[in-house]
């Protein structure tokens, strides 16, 4: 495995948030260059306090190390909100491997916290749906949302720089994500000392959303192929954030920034945790390639794409829990 310098950047973005001239037309360019290459970079400069996802690793860990019998008592449904348990996910839809056995890794799901009475509940919204919270586990609840609640405004605060990547106004996306699908994923990854064939801590996929962020692990893992089919690593710089394209960008810009493949192997002989926060557009929008990406010589690739029917085709593909009815 060669180094990822030059082809992962670390841009800082403290000049865009502080609203500094041109510095946001600037960012978009490199995340543009960068997009068309690995589809990975790393953010410095983000202003997100390191309290926050230190508190998201340290209430991941607690809630891990509960007795399997509480976790399961919080077992995803058809929704994938809460626990699902290690074997209970193969990546079928990989395009760059065959994956027949399930991610070595038991994963908590997060997402838009709503009570009961939540008028979108109480309306049946597709996706929406109360969070399954863990009892007697003071802390977790807050720290977890505190860290949901910062990531998200940091994703949109950057929307437009992505906007503007595309090739169109910083504010064409915005009607797309007036109420954004994120969930932040807990993530436990066993110990895999000893390479075994066909099976990863997380199988290589790509992320189905439109931009990941990744708070640095303590421990290495996270692999990214590139376009010449080498796997690289990100720099792993404390206090920054990987961040990755996903496939909805992929499609608004009609594939000129396809999103890369990804994978994640713990080969050390300690747990690994991960807080991936996925930021998506809101469920009813309709995903179609951007003008600035289709011309004559270049025409759409993709039929326009309501994101909750994708939402909904893919967790039927990868989840065994999703082949047969099952609660929410």
């Amino acid at each position: 495995m060669s180094l990822a310098e030059g082809r992962i950047p670390v841009l800082d973005i403290a000049p865009t948030l502080a609203g500094e001239p041109a510095a946001a037309e600037a960012l978009a360019e490199r995340v543009a260059r960068t997009c068309e290459d690995t589809g990975f970079l790393v953010l410095s400069g983000h202003g997100i306090d390191p309290a926050l996802p230190a508190g998201c690793f340290e209430a991941a860990a607690r809630f891990f190390a509960l007795p399997e019998e509480v976790k399961l008592s919080l077992k995803v449904g058809a929704l994938n909100i809460g626990f699902l348990p290690t074997g209970a996910q193969v990546i079928r839809t990989s395009r760059v491997a065959e994956v027949k056995k399930p991610n070595l890794n038991e994963s908590f799901y997060i997402i838009r916290d709503r009570g009961p009475d939540h008028p979108d509940i109480l309306a049946g919204k597709p996706f929406v749906a109360p969070n399954r919270w863990p009892p007697g586990l003071p802390g977790f609840r807050e720290a977890t949302l505190a860290y949901f609640t910062a990531m998200e405004a940091l994703a949109l605060r950057l929307l437009p720089v992505v906007s503007m990547a595309l090739g169109m106004p910083r504010d064409y996306l915005a009607g797309d994500f007036r109420d954004p699908a994120c969930t932040l994923r807990l993530i436990r990854y066993q110990p895999q000392p000893e390479p075994e064939e066909g099976r990863f801590g997380f199988a290589p996929h790509i992320d189905t959303n439109l931009i990941t962020f990744l708070a640095q692990s303590a421990l290495p893992g996270l692999e990214v192929r590139t376009r010449e089919g080498e796997w690289l690593r990100p720099p792993a710089i404390p206090g920054t954030f990987v961040v990755n394209t996903a496939e909805m960008l992929g499609r608004y810009s009609n594939n000129r920034f396809a999103p890369t493949p990804h994978r994640v192997v713990n080969a050390a002989n300690e747990m690994r945790y991960a807080i991936p926060f996925f930021f998506g557009p809101d469920n009813d929008a309709v995903i179609r390639p951007v003008p600035s990406c289709v011309s004559a010589e270049n025409p759409a690739c993709y039929e326009p794409l309501l994101y909750e029917d994708h939402r909904r085709k893919l967790n039927q593909a990868n989840f065994a829990h999703r082949q047969a009815p099952a609660e929410v």
